[in-house]
């Protein structure tokens, strides 16, 4: 048994070995798909660039139709450089909530009268069960600028039945 796994060890050294000779042949499984060869594409457009303007962008050309969740349990303002982001926990009425997103409740996410306001809110599956709390359980972030936090002495976030307030 020991010879045969010598033998053919050694014989699959040897073929492996030959193939660097072998290097412009077919038989050079290096070279089986051939070489790239570079293509002259639009300077304005790079396929690995999405064309959307990303998950954290607060623009969105589609419509949303989420609904403002139930409750808000917790919310924390924490500063980043640039910034803050606002972290929010909720509770939703229903399992099975999905795209969650932070809505501004005024136009351009302008303070009034030194509130900076938001609604939670997120689309709901329909027939989904009631289920227990940790199963609706709901956790998400916005990022605000420094340039939106001028002005700003209260943070406000609501849902259906309450809201809760960050102050400086």
């Amino acid at each position: 048994m020991m010879r045969k796994s010598i033998a053919v060890l050694l014989l699959t050294t040897l073929v492996l070995g030959g193939c660097g000779a072998l290097g412009g042949s077919r038989l050079n499984p290096a070279n089986w798909f051939g070489r790239g060869r570079a293509t002259e594409t639009a300077a304005e457009t790079n396929p690995l660039i999405p064309r959307s303007n990303g998950l954290m962008s607060s623009e969105d050309s589609s419509a949303y139709y989420g609904t403002p969740v139930d409750q808000i349990t917790a919310l924390t303002v924490e500063r980043v450089p640039g910034g803050a982001i606002i972290r929010i926990e909720a509770l939703a009425a229903r399992q099975g909530s999905f795209s969650v997103k932070v809505v501004p409740d005024s136009e351009d996410e302008i303070a009034v009268d030194g509130v900076l306001s938001y609604t939670l809110k997120a689309l709901v599956a329909h027939r989904s069960a009631i289920g227990t709390a940790p199963s609706r359980r709901i956790v998400a972030a916005h990022h605000v600028t420094d340039q939106k936090l001028e002005g700003v002495r209260q943070i406000r976030v609501s849902g259906t039945r309450n809201s809760m307030t960050s102050r400086r």
